[in-house]
């Protein structure tokens, strides 16, 4: 699944430049909800509260980073 999303990625990022482009990304167990305060009931993304509530897998990322 997941070389499935890195291919995916590849391919739209394939014209864009390099400080632009998506390195690293995680797959979520779960979608963002509501209920949980993430979105708005429009449906906007709470980034603030996703920061908190993801703030363990965000720190993974940023402390295996070699892509600086």
């Amino acid at each position: 699944v997941l070389a499935m999303y890195e291919a995916a990625i590849a391919e739209r990022l394939r014209n864009v430049s390099y400080y632009e482009q998506v390195r690293k990304f995680r797959l979520l167990d779960r979608g963002f909800t509501i209920e949980s305060g993430e979105l708005t009931p429009k449906m906007s993304l709470r980034r603030g509260v996703i920061e908190t509530n993801f703030a363990a897998e965000i720190a993974a990322m940023y402390a295996s980073s070699s892509d600086c």
